[in-house]
């Protein structure tokens, strides 16, 4: 029965390696391609930041997807996850979302919500690094 299990195991992170793999992909392009839009369009990123944030969103996103290979392709190969990259993956989509919000309609509990969050997460990493051998 473990036999059937740990093959399902390893199907299933497959399939979500391909997967992400494809979306990273993506992502990569989309990238560029929302950039060049906006610069022929005629936009200037410099008058306006909206449009620059929705790029940096983009960019931050496909570097998170990248850990998310890393962590499901380290799990795939040595059956563990390392838990330093695990919080540092939660830390770079954090920042993401923090860069990618519009201030301005977000409340102040949820901006303390995310102040605790990052906290929270640099004291992890912090707590990993002093007890990694």
């Amino acid at each position: 029965m473990n036999k059937i299990i740990d093959r399902f195991e390893y199907l299933v992170i497959l399939i979500l390696i391909v997967m992400l793999m494809i979306t990273i992909f993506f992502g990569t392009l989309l990238v560029p391609w929302s950039l060049i839009v906006d610069l022929i369009g005629g936009r200037d990123l410099a008058t306006e930041p909206r449009e620059l944030f929705d790029i940096l969103g983009l960019f931050v996103a496909v570097l998170v997807g990248i850990e998310l290979l890393k962590i499901l392709r380290l799990y795939l190969v040595a059956h563990d996850v390392d838990t330093a990259i695990v919080v540092q993956t939660a830390l770079i989509a954090l920042c993401n979302k923090v860069i990618t919000m519009n201030l301005s309609e977000t409340s102040w509990t949820t901006l303390v919500a995310l102040a605790a969050l990052t906290l929270g997460l640099a004291a992890a990493i912090l707590a990993l690094r002093r007890s990694a051998p």
